[in-house]
């Protein structure tokens, strides 16, 4: 049963259409794109428009969820063999493109690109040539193109490929538009509650000298510490893991098969993270990386379970449909709002066992503080403030290899990770003064509370 955006935006497409061969919806996360998308291909279909359809997106665990999406839909299947209706592929896949762009040039097909902004690149990495270029010649091809995305700006300011601009603004214009304000007035995503957590004292000592920091931000801006190593310390860690499992755990009083996402910044990290949440708090959890082959069989597993946590290092960030999520422990070194959107995107599903309300606990990070108010701007809501005395913790660099070591507690340690929990390196491609001790006496918290008070 498609919702009233849904249905309203499958009409306009096959409407818009008849006129025009290209298509942008923009749609909050966790609204359902892909099933909005699914409808509109079967219109096209039913009304003899084209034969085929072909989607593109960012990785293996999304196309596998288009691909079941599209079955339903369609009732036939989607796997690219004979008497499917379609095929789902990776961008990665444009590599081999020949066949297709023999097919599209003879058939009569529609042509999905699934979160189009990552063809941009993503700020860091830009965009691949040929990739543009082979996306460009299948659009041109294509009878018709669909475009998908939930998140139209960049702050990178890269333009989203295939997309039309306002001028002079450069406000991007969509054909057909539902955010994340009308997403969560409908009861369709949920109202997202931020914390953003910041540290109310910071001592570091550098040799004999000692410098106090009142936040996180004066201490990354002047205390010489990367934000890198602020996640990586054990005290944090344990704190946004507390806050996050103790709302995890209400929640679950009522709806037990809730669970929680920790979003990690590296492989290593995401182990220090696991050892943690098993050795202090006695909580396992499903980890997933792309080093590991079966990441989207754990994934399945993890969303059709009712298992508490899953760790992942840039695998649940887009398109992953897991709705039993419903707490984000953000603990990754991406500071991009394009990312902090998606992350977000995955906690707001709204299912009809748990509360419509969605929680992500993260450090106080400049930008990530921006990001949030950003987005209560345009979900109106409060912000709230609270402090909580933490435990001392202190780093020690009298290590000769010039790296940062924190303290040794117990619930830190597992020889069986291969691993020196807590040891943390100032050293990959940033300079920073030489840091000898960090004590971190108290934490305090700002509650970014998102809702809507004309609704």
């Amino acid at each position: 049963m498609l919702r009233e955006w849904q249905k309203q935006c499958v009409q306009h497409a096959i409407e818009a259409y008849k006129h025009q061969s290209s298509y942008l919806l923009l749609a909050s996360p966790g609204a359902g794109k892909t099933i909005t998308a699914g409808y509109i291909g079967k219109g096209l279909i039913d009304n003899d428009k084209i034969d085929f359809i072909v989607c593109f997106s960012p990785s293996r665990i999304v196309c596998q969820s288009i691909e079941h999406t599209f079955e339903q839909v369609l009732h036939r299947k989607f796997n690219g063999r004979l008497g499917a209706l379609g095929i789902s592929r990776t961008y990665h896949s444009l590599i081999n493109t020949t066949d297709l762009i023999n097919d599209l040039s003879n058939s009569r097909v529609l042509v999905i690109f699934d979160e189009i902004h990552h063809c941009a690149g993503d700020g860091d990495s830009p965009a691949n040539a040929w990739g543009m270029q082979i996306l460009a010649t299948i659009q041109n091809l294509a009878t018709y193109t669909l475009s998908l995305t939930g998140t139209p700006w960049r702050t990178d300011t890269l333009p989203i490929p295939f997309a039309k601009y306002t001028d002079p603004d450069g406000n991007i214009i969509c054909d057909f538009s539902y955010d994340i304000t009308e997403a969560i007035r409908d009861n369709v995503c949920r109202m997202p509650q931020i914390t953003a957590i910041d540290i109310e004292q910071v001592v570091v000592k550098n040799h004999d000298q000692l410098s106090t920091y009142h936040n996180l931000e004066t201490l990354i801006e002047e205390g010489n510490i990367s934000y890198q190593a602020i996640i990586k310390h054990p005290e944090v860690i344990k704190h946004l893991l507390s806050e996050s499992i103790s709302k995890l755990d209400k929640l679950r009083m009522n709806a037990p098969n809730a669970g929680g996402l920790i979003v990690a910044s590296s492989y290593q990290h995401a182990l220090q993270i696991q050892a943690i949440l098993n050795g202090h708090f006695n909580k396992t959890s499903t980890l997933v990386s792309c080093r590991q082959d079966d990441s989207p069989e754990l994934i399945n597993h993890f969303k059709n379970g009712v298992s508490e946590w899953i760790i992942s290092i840039a695998m649940i960030s887009e398109g992953t449909d897991i709705p039993r999520l419903q707490v984000c422990c953000n603990l990754t070194d991406v500071t991009t709002e394009l990312y902090f959107r998606q992350i977000l995107g995955r906690i707001i599903r709204v299912t009809k066992s748990q509360s419509n309300l969605a929680y992500m606990f993260m450090l106080a990070e400049p930008k990530l503080v921006e990001y949030a108010k950003r987005l209560d701007t345009a979900v109106p809501g409060s912000y709230v403030y609270k402090k909580s005395t933490q435990l001392l913790d202190s780093f020690d660099n009298s290590n000769p290899d010039g790296t940062v070591k924190a303290a040794v507690d117990p619930f830190y340690i597992n020889t069986d990770l291969e691993l020196t929990l807590g040891k943390i390196d100032l050293n990959q491609n940033e300079r920073y003064i030489p840091v000898s001790e960090l004590q971190m006496s108290m934490f305090k918290s700002k509650i970014l509370t998102s809702y809507l008070e004309k609704f």
